[in-house]
């Protein structure tokens, strides 16, 4: 046997491998093998060295907040085979999405040495759900499941009033599927809405179901009976108070346990006939998360050869012996007495296995691999591969002549985090896989230190921070601290990811992982287990670069730049013209030449707030005819839905401190409008009518129900115009114009696009079917950039001349939406030539967190201090001593703060610790 063993070290230039020849003659193999198992190596090393993967983690001040309220965050953006950080992307992307999946707001930040921070205010952001996306360019060229994604809460208090706790339950009765939903409702205040009447309405999607009066009892209690259709989703509740104006939606999940999803997944992949079998399986209910269940397995005489019971949060494991020809079922008892039958994977006739015996204690893993009795005999011999974030760390070549193989493989040879093995045939196609998790308990060890057990309300409180490596030498590094009250902040470390679990499990798994901090928080035989199971019934991503591309299709970006190609009117490149870009504000101006392929790139710009440049490109005859320019401007990639279950409404959660949160920052918002005396200072509004210049508006000028002027579409930045529409103008939707055709609507009325004065159509479109797909593309295809103005003339005051124009003899009422272009040129958009007006996406910076420094003389120390989070220092440096310390003052209540603290040594080491700080009603007895 050929054993290859390659040590992954913490810099992968001092990768080695080393070759030892077994002189048993069984495991004799050719030369040729022998370099085919080098070159496989030496093309996957090659790939790491010049196309290595990167992976991203943030960390967030809190894991909700309120409207109004501020993200504070920190990015470390880590190169994948060795956890240091990297230096290849100076650019990241931040999208924001809401439950639509539609993304409302795009973020570009400065990455210096693989860190960035900054803050995102939720000021223009109504309450509702949404959705973080952050990754780089450079990412887009492997698998998008390695992006970062976060989903979090916006909370408001003022827009919605009630609170409710629901209950559903489903039966069948006559063939029918009802619903029964118990309705909880209260004030914010947990006051019941007692013996209030109200219309009720269930909707699926927007269709309405059913509509009645009900009224709540004297404990603001509703008990609601419905039929659901068939096929019917995305089922709500809307309980109105016409009179009071209040109004609540809830989402009915109907999460009925017959419908779970049970999944078994073979170890190594599959079944094979003969062969011993170890099974994974997760059962997932309808609202995305893992039950509890039991069961057994029956052959095909209902015999019972195996049972089983999930161990966590859904999953388990059991072994089988696997007979030919036989055909098995799995009998499961699901929550609420119900018993459902499965059948098991098929079973192949021919076939390798792989399995893994990973114990908690143990130095070594031992891998078992057997084949059926035709392969034994054919002789022909396989690779065994143990990878590591990209790396091959092991690699043998073995046969099957003497059965059963079994490898046990020194843990040492591995990082800690996913070691993935695979067993493949000697053209390096796999045929067996399996994930298992090393942990060499490495990560880095943060103490901190207060001076007190417990501390005064506007106390000041310095944390002492001392950091060192696994054995004990000090650590210099980069952390990010987040000090938060537990009575506005429910931090939940087993339901959240932080550094280490991101990058050690979650950043390599696919889908949702339901509670990952257990897995590697919990010290435990069970909790191992458990992770193993995880790993037995959960996808990976693929950091691996793909073998067919020899160039990659998104470049890194090292930093902000504007690029482009200027072309003659046979779109042909024109080189050696000159192109001038010029900046109103700040002002200044930036001239080059194009390169032989017409290209030109402008770099080392000044910080800009609202990035807008005119470029100019001249002939050699100092004229602009016959030259245009075309921007290298990358479309931002899709945006994914998020795995995982649905996020509830923030009023329908029993998190009493989510509900503060809301309910103090509506408080401290409220403070910004206050007088140095503390007198509410008197709200001036400050109307004045909003111009479109040069707009073909029928009413005037800005005489619409909704205006959008230039200053507004600046601050929209990159957007095409379907997304401008769909986040600014309220109403707007897509839904059903007949039975079987979409439109687009405001509110109930289809919409009309006017540009310029003229109405857009669509060229060559014959049938209405193909009009909504046609209206989609241009309303995607154009960019905000390209106007500048927008006046939404809906109501029967401003559409009434529209109609006369536009729909003289169409009895519909239309919406119409008035575009005024920069050219001027109605439907058909195009720059001027030789000229291009560029409105890229601003780079964002971070603002300082602001902390109060309470004296005696303040002049604000008698205004409540409510804040939730009371410090965020995203740039804490550890001395050579491994030491730091950071001080901040506690606010106005006795209640307990969690502060988080998590960063790199920039070098592959990473560490993150908890700590609780106890806030008292006594008196300060120290000054900052």
């Amino acid at each position: 046997m050929v054993f290859v063993r390659f040590i992954p070290p913490k810099s992968l230039c001092l990768l080695l491998f080393l070759f030892i020849l077994f002189k048993y003659p069984a495991y004799s193999q050719s030369g040729n093998l022998k370099d085919q198992l080098l070159q496989f190596q030496s093309s996957a090393d090659s790939s790491i060295k010049t196309h290595p993967a990167e992976k991203l983690y943030l960390q967030f001040d809190k894991p909700y907040y309120a409207v109004g309220d501020t993200i504070w965050f920190k990015a470390y953006l880590f190169h994948a085979p060795t956890m240091s950080l990297s230096a290849k992307s100076g650019i990241m992307y931040v999208d924001i999405a809401n439950d639509s999946d539609v993304v409302v707001k795009q973020y570009r930040l400065p990455v210096k040495e693989g860190l960035t921070w900054g803050n995102l205010s939720l000021s223009d952001f109504p309450s509702g759900n949404y959705t973080l996306r952050a990754y780089t360019t450079w990412m887009r060229n492997f698998d998008p499941n390695g992006f970062f994604y976060k989903r979090f809460v916006v909370a408001d208090d003022h827009e919605q009033t009630w609170l409710a706790n629901s209950e559903t339950t489903s039966t069948i009765v006559n063939g029918k599927l009802q619903a029964n939903v118990k309705l909880l409702l209260s004030d914010m205040n947990k006051t019941a809405i007692a013996n209030k009447a109200l219309q009720l309405q269930v909707m699926a999607g927007n269709h309405h179901l059913y509509k009645q009066q009900v009224q709540t009892d004297e404990k603001g209690l509703l008990d609601v009976n419905f039929t659901v259709p068939d096929k019917a989703t995305g089922l709500k509740l809307i309980a109105e108070d016409k009179q009071g104006g209040n109004k609540i939606t809830i989402p009915v999940n109907l999460n009925r346990a017959e419908h779970a999803d049970i999944q078994f997944l073979p170890e190594g992949g599959n079944l094979v006939a003969g062969l011993p079998a170890h099974i994974g399986f997760k059962a997932i209910s309808e609202d995305g998360k893992g039950i509890t269940v039991s069961g057994e397995i029956l052959d095909h005489n209902q015999k019972q050869v195996a049972s089983f019971s999930s161990l966590h949060l859904g999953m388990g494991s059991f072994d089988l012996n696997i007979a030919p020809g036989e055909i098995y079922k799995a009998k499961i008892n699901l929550p609420g007495g119900i018993v459902k039958e499965y059948p098991l994977p098929a079973i192949k006739s021919t076939g390798t296995v792989l399995s893994i015996i990973n114990p908690f204690d143990k130095d070594s893993v031992t891998v078992s691999l057997a084949a059926t009795n035709d392969l034994v005999q054919s002789g022909e011999s396989y690779f065994l591969i143990g990878k590591a974030r990209g790396i091959i760390c092991y690699a043998a070549v073995l046969n099957f002549k003497e059965g059963t193989v079994k490898r046990k493989i020194a843990k040492s040879l591995f990082p800690s985090g996913i070691t993935h093995f695979i067993l493949a045939n000697t053209k390096g196609q796999p045929l067996n896989e399996r994930l298992a998790f090393i942990d060499h308990h490495d990560n880095l060890n943060i103490e901190t230190i207060t001076a007190k057990s417990e501390y005064a309300t506007r106390d000041s409180v310095a944390v002492h921070i001392a950091v060192t490596d696994n054995t004990g030498k000090p650590i210099a590094g980069n952390f990010s601290l987040a000090v938060t009250d537990d009575a506005q902040v429910k931090q939940d470390t087993l339901n959240s990811e932080n550094i280490i679990t991101r990058m050690l499990l979650t950043g390599d798994l696919k889908g949702y992982i339901e509670k990952p901090g257990y897995y590697l928080q919990t010290k435990s035989s069970q909790a191992w287990q458990a992770l193993d199971n995880l790993l037995l019934t959960q996808g990976w991503v693929n950091y691996d670069w793909q073998a067919d591309k020899d160039h990659p299709a998104f470049a890194a970006e090292n930093e902000f730049e504007v690029k482009g190609q200027v072309q003659n009117g046979f779109n042909g490149s024109v080189k050696a013209t000159r192109v001038t870009l010029l900046s109103k504000s700040p002002l200044f101006a930036k001239d080059m030449l194009t390169d032989n392929d017409g290209r030109f790139v402008f770099s080392n710009f000044p910080e800009i707030d609202t990035p807008a440049f005119v470029i100019k490109a001249v002939n050699r005859h100092d004229k602009s005819f016959n030259v245009g320019i075309v921007m290298d401007d990358v479309k931002p990639p899709m945006f994914a839905m998020a795995a995982g279950p649905d996020i509830q409404p923030w009023y329908l959660s029993s998190d009493t401190a989510l509900l503060n949160t809301a309910k103090n920052n509506r408080t401290r918002i409220e403070q910004e409008y206050l007088a140095p005396n503390g007198h509410l200072l008197k709200e001036v509004t400050v109307k004045g009518q909003k111009i479109v210049k040069g707009s073909q508006n029928l009413n005037g000028p800005g005489n619409a129900d909704l205006v959008f002027d230039e200053k507004d579409l600046e601050k929209a930045g990159k957007k095409t115009w379907l997304q401008l529409f769909e986040q600014k103008i309220k109403g707007f939707r897509e839904g059903a114009r007949f039975k079987y055709y979409e439109d687009y609507f405001i509110d109930d009325e289809p919409i009309k696009i006017i540009i310029d004065g003229i109405g857009y159509s669509p060229i060559g479109i014959y049938y209405f079917r193909d009009y909504f797909n046609a209206v989609t593309d241009y309303l995607r295809y154009r960019s905000v950039e390209e106007i500048k103005g927008i006046e939404v003339n809906a109501s029967f005051k401003y559409n009434v001349k529209y109609r006369a124009r536009f729909s003289p003899s169409d009895a519909t009422i239309y919406a119409f939406i008035e575009v005024t272009t920069l050219s001027g040129r109605g439907p058909r958009i195009d720059n001027t030539p030789g000229m291009y007006l560029y409105k890229p996406l601003a780079l964002s910076y971070p603002k300082q967190f602001y902390k109060p420094r309470y004296a005696l003389n303040d002049t604000f120390k008698h205004l409540p201090d409510t804040r939730s989070t009371i410090d965020w220092e995203p740039n804490v440096i550890t001395n050579k001593n491994g030491q730091a310390t950071i001080s901040f003052y506690t606010a106005d209540k006795p209640t307990i703060y969690t502060l988080i603290i998590e960063g790199s040594d920039g070098n592959g080491n990473i560490g993150y610790k908890m700590e609780r700080i106890t806030i008292s009603k006594q008196k300060p007895d120290t000054k900052l």
